[in-house]
């Protein structure tokens, strides 16, 4: 029987059919064509797994779009809000500063100074675990992984109930808006929850600035602001955007991915049930094997002109790092297809490497493990009930509907 010729490689992250499943497309192009120019972005997209931590690890690439210089005039007056929160970002700020900002917060963010908020973070899980039903089928993204990371920062920072959504909308915002070449009115339709977010970050600061709260996350972030002024207030209301962002958005979708694949490989989810301990590894193995990267991957942007395997690379230029295939490389794990929870390869691509490790790890390591626990506890029957149901996010495939069937009891629900 005569093979069905292969389409032509392009890559288009917007295919339904890559959407539910890219690795196929992925596998192709580190085979086929692993340097990729991408039009649309104006950039090339690296595919293999060598090629990614080579050029993760090039100085001559930077995260800053503006090369240091900047933002220009003409967008400090038409979106001052967005402006105020992207220039003092980690990602953007001069190493110098980077620098001086993680050496005063580190040790906030720390594995040991996080378990202080360990009981309030289960409280809140446990509460929406035991507000879900007893059996049924639920959408265990709407139910579940979208309501408790953004109430839990919330309540660490002390930030008032009922304002969950204007987080949500101000980090969807913030992330979509690292697209390279976005048309000016869909960067404009980003602007207003960015200024709703801002304004209520603002006012949570000067409240917490006038009563300081003992213990508290936010009362301790403006006291490194105030002593000596070691923070700007700018890097303050940045530095709680982004707790906000990365401590909300991911984890939201992080949670449901592991689910599902837990769901899908049995075998592994007995093992998480067996040994508890095992959930960190599964949300570290998810990201590994399935993590929910939508577009060309990591953008980052070259300081100087420069050659890279044969391919020039413009000063300016952006230069997509696709981690989506790199860490389904056979070069980083030969048995790349296969998940497993067991695995550990201390390299997790959502949480970056270096200087630039996602100041939030710890945190979203031990809500996530809180909730998967607490959730997998309560239902001692958990199968997923049909295929996930994927959005329209142009950053994340993001999953909107995950329907999973639960049984509080001893048989699984009909």
């Amino acid at each position: 029987m005569q093979e069905t010729p292969l389409a032509p490689l392009a890559f288009n992250p917007y295919d339904p059919a890559f959407v539910r499943d890219p690795f196929p497309t992925l596998k192709r192009f580190r085979e086929e064509q692993p340097i990729y120019y991408f039009e649309p972005a104006k950039g090339h997209i690296f595919f293999r797994y060598r090629d990614i931590m080579a050029l993760y690890r090039e100085p001559r690439l930077i995260n800053d779009p503006t090369l240091g210089a900047g933002f220009p005039p003409e967008l400090r007056a038409a979106f001052p809000d967005f402006v105020k929160i992207r220039e003092n970002d980690l990602f953007v700020v001069s190493a110098a500063a980077h620098a001086r900002i993680r050496r005063l917060v580190n040790p906030l963010f720390g594995p040991r100074a996080i378990e202080d908020h360990r009981e309030r973070v289960t409280q809140v899980i446990r509460a929406l675990v035991d507000s879900l039903p007893q059996q049924g089928v639920i959408n265990f993204f709407h139910d579940m992984a979208l309501k408790y990371p953004v109430r839990i920062i919330s309540a660490i920072l002390n930030i008032p109930a009922g304002q969950e959504s204007v987080f949500l909308d101000m980090a969807d915002a913030l992330i979509n808006t690292v697209i390279p070449g976005l048309p000016p009115e869909v960067f404009a339709s980003y602007m207003p929850a960015i200024s709703r977010g801002l304004a209520l970050v603002t006012q949570c600061i000067a409240e917490r600035r006038a009563q300081p709260i003992p213990g508290d996350l936010l009362s301790q972030l403006i006291a490194a602001c105030d002593n000596d002024e070691r923070l700007s207030d700018g890097e303050l209301v940045s530095l709680v955007a982004a707790l906000l962002t990365g401590g909300s958005d991911t984890t939201v979708h992080l949670t449901t991915y592991t689910l599902m694949e837990l769901l899908r490989h049995p075998e592994q989810l007995a093992i998480v049930r067996s040994d508890p301990q095992m959930a960190k590894q599964s949300f570290d193995e998810t990201l590994r094997y399935n993590s929910f990267g939508r577009g060309a991957g990591l953008p980052r942007f070259a300081s100087e002109s420069f050659v890279y395997e044969g391919v020039q690379i413009h000063r300016g230029q952006p230069v997509f790092l696709n981690m989506l295939s790199g860490f389904r490389d056979p070069e980083f794990v030969p048995d790349a297809d296969v998940f497993d929870v067991r695995r550990r390869t201390n390299s997790s691509p959502w949480f970056g490497f270096g200087p630039h490790f996602c100041i939030g790890a710890s945190l979203a390591r031990m809500e996530a493990d809180i909730a998967l626990q607490l959730f997998l506890a309560r239902y001692p029957h958990i199968e997923l009930a049909g295929e996930p149901e994927y959005g329209t996010n142009p950053v994340f495939r993001d999953i909107v509907n995950l329907p999973v069937r639960i049984s509080h009891g001893t048989k699984a629900a009909a």
